[in-house]
């Protein structure tokens, strides 16, 4: 018998943690004790088979086209004129203030403000250590005020266990499966942050993932590109969002005078959707063309430089252990690139914009309502020759990197308050 202990995570993509294979995390948790009896030892695709399988044959996945009709018609009625309670369905995480996770609890709290009982659902850690979790909100988010935080055990608990509210929201795929079922509420919401199946290859686990958005659930979707897309190939329907950035932690150094071109790649190997090996293409190139007229920073993820041939070349700072470091690296740099090869632009070229770094990164039709090639950015096909060559232009034309930068900074201008607040009229009007 092999047990399966490994824990669920959940976003990055926007600079959460780095996850490791984030495909294979979400599998293990979830996945049953499997029985195995094999005559010789298994080689790793037949274990991440096997792992998979025991992931989709979990019986919270089992939902019948009855079970999506009888979610619809649950809500279909009116909405109370008063919202007084709401659920959320969050994945355990390890920190509040990155990432997805962040920006869910920025909304929860908002709606805290407006009078709103939120109660936090970890769905999938039965050992989540819940006074740590408390202390984590009150110092990051002190006017969420009367919230609840229920651990629920849905392997050991039926969902008629959660209390009824009058909205609820499911954050992750996984967790639209338990909303589906949930049935005590007048609303159900995805609150979508990224192309979720794009995180698995096209197969079983892919299919569960893209089945969640023909659930019927309205859609709150962090930037106008990933609701187009969601909206485009599924029809879902829903509101959208645009990320802002803290500037009063990401804000330029107009006094910045580095003796070498200061270059960051955001690198993170176990994410793919982050192209890591056409990034250390790209830093070898540069490095050969360039050599001592500039300096190259990583960090987002550890790795080994050495391994490839990186060693004593690179500053490699591995994962950074607070938002305060990341801001000060961030405001030290020229150029930022990013690959970013989902739905969604990642939190980063908005830190890099607000930071006064050039930003470059790989053409993605779902981000061009941000991004604009040789105005606010850099776009290049993903190719390392191409990507090196973009962020050759701006190491050699300090009049083309300082527009760039520029324009980048002043791309922004939105606020997490103007955000929460639009989102807050729509589910109450509705």
């Amino acid at each position: 018998m092999r047990k399966i202990k490994k824990a669920l995570h959940v976003y990055k993509n926007q600079g959460v943690k780095a996850l490791s294979n984030k495909s294979i995390q979400a599998a293990v948790f979830y996945a049953n004790k499997v029985k195995i009896k094999t005559k010789s030892r298994p080689d790793k695709n037949q274990k991440e088979l096997w792992e998979e399988y025991g992931f989709v044959s979990n019986k919270i996945f089992s939902v019948t086209q009855e079970d999506i009709e009888i979610s619809k018609k649950t809500i279909s009625g009116k909405l109370p004129t008063k919202i007084s309670t709401a659920n959320w369905f969050v994945p355990n995480f390890d920190h509040l203030k990155f990432g997805g996770i962040f920006t869910i609890f920025r909304f929860i709290e908002k709606l805290s403000k407006e009078g709103v009982e939120n109660r936090i659902i970890i769905y999938d850690n039965p050992a989540i250590d819940v006074s740590n979790l408390h202390i984590e909100i009150k110092t990051n988010f002190p006017d969420l005020k009367g919230y609840k935080i229920i651990v629920f055990d849905h392997s050991n608990q039926g969902i008629d266990y959660l209390p009824e509210c009058d909205l609820a929201f499911c954050t992750f795929w996984v967790s639209a499966y338990l909303l589906l079922k949930f049935n005590k509420t007048k609303r159900k919401y995805y609150f979508i942050q990224d192309y979720e199946p794009l995180f698995y290859p096209g197969g079983s686990t892919f299919a569960l993932a893209e089945s969640t958005y023909r659930f019927g659930f309205r859609g709150i979707v962090n930037t106008p590109g990933l609701l187009a897309a969601v909206n485009g190939r599924h029809g879902l329907e829903g509101i959208s969002f645009i990320p802002a950035v803290d500037q009063s932690l990401y804000f330029p150094d107009f006094n910045k005078d580095n003796q070498k071109v200061k270059i960051f790649f955001y690198a993170r190997p176990n994410n793919p959707r982050n192209a890591f090996s056409l990034g250390v293409s790209i830093i070898k190139r540069l490095i050969d063309k360039y050599g001592n007229k500039i300096e190259i920073v990583t960090a987002g993820s550890e790795w080994n430089e050495a391994a490839f041939g990186l060693h004593n070349k690179i500053n490699n700072l591995g994962l950074l252990k607070s938002l305060d470091e990341v801001a000060d690296l961030y405001r030290s740099c020229d150029i930022g690139f990013v690959y970013m090869l989902s739905k969604h632009p990642s939190y980063q070229p908005f830190e890099f914009m607000a930071s006064g770094m050039a930003t470059v990164t790989n053409n993605n039709e779902d981000n061009l309502w941000l991004l604009k090639n040789r105005d606010n950015c850099l776009l290049s096909e993903p190719s390392p020759v191409a990507m090196a060559e973009a962020i050759g232009w701006l190491i050699e034309d300090e009049k083309l990197r300082k527009k760039i930068a520029k324009n980048g900074y002043n791309s922004l201008g939105y606020t997490w308050e103007q955000q929460t607040e639009m989102i807050w009229n729509n589910i109450r009007q509705r």
